[in-house]
Formats: C-alpha cells, structure tokens, sequence
C-alpha cells in the first residue's frame, strides 16, 4: 500500500460441503471477485509510474530543464526512469554546451571585425572601401544573429507572467516608430507565463520578416480557447510550397527576394522556431491566395488570463 503496509488477502473454501441445492459456483463468487479487485489494484499502482513517464517524455521537449522524475514502481520501472534522468541529464548538458560554444565563437569575433572596421576606413580606394565595409557589415550581422541563435537556444531566463496584448502593443510601436507599415488588430486578453525576452525577440523576427520581404505586416490576434492565435501576413512573393519547411533551416535562404542582397541571414526563422517550441508554441507558415505569406504563432496558456 502506499502507507508501505502489506495488504494480504486469504480466501478459503467453507469447512463443510455446501448444502443440497446449493449453486456450488457461488462459492468461489467471492474468491473471483477478490482476485479481479486485487488485478485492478496491481494494474493502478503499476500503470501510475508508466503514466508520470510518459508525462515526463512528453515535457522533455518543452522544457529541458524540468525536474528529473521521481522513481517509483517497480524496479523495472524505476531503472526506466533513472535512464530516462540520465538521458535528460545528458541532453541539458550537450545543449548547454553547443550554446556556450556559439555564444563564446560569436562573442569573441566582435572584436577583430571592429578593428577590421576601423582599418577599412583608412582606405584611400572608396569604391574598394565601400565593397569591403558591406562584406563586413553582412559578416558582423551573421555573427550578431549567431549570438541570437545561441541565446534562443538558452532557456535560463526565469519565466514570468506577461500581457500578451501589452506585448505586442509595444512591438508593434516599436516597429511603426522605425519607419515600418504595421497594422495590429484585435486582443487576446490573455496573460502567460514566458520568457520576455525570448518572446519579443521572436515576435521582432517575424515583424522584420513580413516588412522585410512584404513590404507591410498586418497582425491579427485573437484567443482560441486556452490559446492565443497571432497571425502576421505581408504582401511579398510568398515562399515555394516545397520549401516552407526548409527555411526554418538555419543560414537557409530562398534564391529570389529573399537572399543575401536584402539582408537577410536565414536564421529569423530558425530563432523564431526555437523561442516558440521551447514555450510550448507553434509556429506555421502559410500561402495567401491573394498573395503574400501568412505566419501563424499559437501561444498556448500557462497563465490564468484576465
């Protein structure tokens, strides 16, 4: 039992034959009716640690830093979940890894291409110098988007809860006060637990993307049950149907207006992805019939909205 007690159940025959008449098969009724009570007792307490690892499997890809799982069961089930823990335990630690490698890479050239920068402005040739100040003005924003990689991949920021129409009031602001046509309409009237940061830097990525490439960017947001809907559409060429899902691909770009020559790097996408999959979100791209791309970020509710 939970407790640690020992349930014993005895059923024995009766000391004397049933008398005449007597329906013999209602003896062992009780005897059956035991046995199946004790079989679904063992099914429960063995299906439950099955079911929290499952659980657990399933949180894995949300949050990587979740608490390892308590071991409960039996030994079987517990050696799965002490593989399971160290599993995690190893996946944490090559994430944290990679990342500090790429942030310490991306860091570390910011250095050499100020100098660079600052060499290129003593020379005398200005159509030479104007080509070489572009090449490293694409190479230091690769590394800046770099750093934005290794950081989206970075799930350190404490969670917290935010306004998510506070939010994209604000971004969209930003966005209008740079010089960007951006239409916002509708509310969610949701607050969420989240990583700030990570969530505006992602919603930055996909605002940038649609003026970018469109030209404008009108957002629609809307709350669809425990979840926010945000729609961001522009007025570009679109994505090929073959390759809208390559171009979540990091340093993937599509050979049309969407290259090098407009700025783009082809990790937007890529850091919008990762901040959203480690919230639980999704994040779909879709043709307009009309024309233009339609990008669709579902942000489900991990705070009691308003």
């Amino acid at each position: 039992m939970r407790d640690g007690q020992l349930l014993r159940l005895s059923v024995l025959p009766p000391r004397s034959p049933p008398p005449t008449g007597h329906n013999e098969y209602a003896v062992f009724l009780p005897f059956l009716l035991s046995i199946a009570i004790l079989a679904y007792l063992v099914t429960r307490m063995t299906m439950r640690p099955l079911k929290k690892l499952a659980q657990a499997a399933k949180d894995l890809g949300n949050d990587i830093n979740h608490p390892p799982l308590a071991l409960a069961g039996a030994s079987e089930i517990r050696q799965a979940g002490a593989a399971f823990n160290a599993m995690q335990a190893r996946i944490r630690q090559h994430i944290f890894q990679r990342t500090e490698m790429l942030a310490a890479i991306t860091h570390d050239l910011q250095t050499p291409l100020t100098r660079m920068r600052l060499r290129l402005e003593k020379v005398r040739d200005e159509d030479l110098q104007q080509k070489l100040i572009g090449d490293l003005s694409a190479m230091q924003q690769m590394v800046k988007e770099g750093l934005d990689l290794a950081r989206s991949m970075d799930a350190t920021e404490a969670m917290q809860a935010l306004d998510l129409d506070s939010l994209l009031d604000s971004v969209c602001a930003d966005a209008a006060d740079a010089g960007q046509r951006v239409v916002l309409d509708g509310r969610s009237a949701m607050a969420m637990m989240c990583r700030p940061l990570d969530i505006r830097r992602c919603l930055v990525n996909l605002l940038d993307n649609a003026v970018k490439y469109g030209q404008q960017a009108h957002v629609a947001v809307e709350r669809v049950g425990g979840a926010a809907r945000i729609r961001i559409r522009d007025s570009g060429p679109g994505i090929p149907a073959d390759q809208l899902a390559r171009v979540f691909e990091p340093f993937y770009r599509i050979e049309t207006s969407r290259s090098r020559s407009s700025g783009g790097t082809g990790l937007g996408l890529t850091i919008a992805r990762n901040i959203a999959e480690q919230h639980g979100a999704t994040l779909t791209l879709a043709n307009l019939e009309q024309g233009g791309l339609e990008v669709t970020l579902v942000i489900p509710e991990y705070y009691a909205g308003k």
